[in-house]
């Protein structure tokens, strides 16, 4: 208990060091995705349906999305990014045009056409929804709106979670995925090294400072994409008090690892991935539903996170072994590192 003590001190001492300006600001800026189309109420109805999804009620009382005519130049010049919305089995010249317009003027827009059954196929670039029986299927058209969306880049996603509930699953899960996946490669980069040449500071405890960091400003992007209040002093405290099971099963694998040296680098990555995964798998539950961790449910938890971790490691090795392989021949004989005297190839 002492110890665990002692470690949420130093954690509390590392949270102080952690910039999150730049993803409060990103989260909570504003921006209008206009769905304009001669349909308007299903252009409105799609709009909608971005409403729908983790916490909608915890929704900013920002309007983020709304149908509107072809025709309104009022939405479309307030627009950060708009959807224009046609059928696949009529010709529309007024939402080309729209769509040549806005491309000139350098204003983000997609192409999403309504495929009733038989309609052929407009343009593999373009949003394709499925409408039988003349009512959009709503699942694939969220799932494809919200992957054409993301993929413009036009508006951050921290923001179009943070206002719009559909994007908040697939954003918060791909953000756990890259945040685990960076930890795990920096510790793979740290246990490489062993001991910093520059400054002789052990990496094992540069290590640690980096991936708390991490994982602390991780949790609060969870924090604000699930549309939770964005004062760190108020919301850190109860990430902390849910993630402190994590930041001990953590600290117990990170030290039976410490006592088995033998057992090598690999396992110290993925703890490393799956450490951080499963705190941000905890921070996302208890944003969704005020789930709370047992000790026994952060096992299970930590346990299903470790074997993802065993397979990032897996891949990472894969990497790093075919980045080996592109090296010219004479230096394929060099080690990649050489430390304290013993070659890493």
């Amino acid at each position: 208990m002492a110890r665990f003590t002692a470690a949420l001190g130093a954690i509390l001492n590392i949270l102080r060091e952690v910039d999150v300006r730049a993803a409060r600001a990103a989260a909570e800026a504003p921006f209008l995705i206009v769905f304009a189309s001669r349909d308007v109420p299903m252009a409105a109805h799609l709009a909608d349906l971005l409403y729908r999804g983790d916490r909608p009620d915890a929704v900013p009382p920002l309007r983020a999305a709304k149908g509107a005519p072809l025709n309104d130049a009022v939405q479309l010049a307030k627009a950060s990014l708009v959807v224009i919305l046609a059928r696949a089995d009529q010709r529309d010249d007024e939402a080309q045009r729209l769509h040549q317009a806005l491309q000139t003027a350098s204003v983000p827009c997609l192409m999403a056409y309504l495929q009733p059954d038989g309609a052929r196929v407009v343009a593999e670039s373009t949003v394709h929804i499925p409408v039988p029986d003349q009512s959009a299927n709503e699942a694939i058209a969220l799932e494809r709106l919200i992957r054409a969306v993301r993929e413009l880049r036009a508006i951050d996603d921290l923001a179009l979670a943070r206002h719009l509930p559909a994007f908040r699953r697939p954003v918060i899960r791909d953000l756990i995925k890259e945040t685990a996946t960076a930890n795990a490669t920096y510790s793979l980069g740290a246990g490489l090294l062993q001991v910093n040449p520059v400054t002789g500071l052990p990496v094992a405890v540069a290590d640690t400072i980096v991936l708390t960091k991490n994982q602390l400003l991780m949790a609060y992007k969870i924090t604000l994409a699930m549309g939770m209040p964005s004062d760190v002093q108020h919301i850190m405290p109860q990430i902390l008090g849910v993630i402190g099971g994590g930041l001990a099963c953590r600290q117990a694998a990170r030290g039976l690892v410490s006592l088995l040296p033998a057992l090598g680098i690999a396992p110290k990555v993925a703890i490393a991935f799956a450490g951080t995964y499963a705190i941000g798998e905890a921070v996302y539950r208890w944003c969704r539903s005020g789930e709370q961790f047992t000790a026994a449910r952060w096992r299970a938890l930590y346990a299903q996170a470790l074997m993802n971790g065993r397979a990032a490691v897996a891949a990472l090795q894969r990497a790093l072994r075919a980045r080996f392989s592109r090296r010219p021949a004479r230096e394929r004989s060099q080690p990649l590192l050489s430390v304290n005297g013993t070659a890493r190839y």
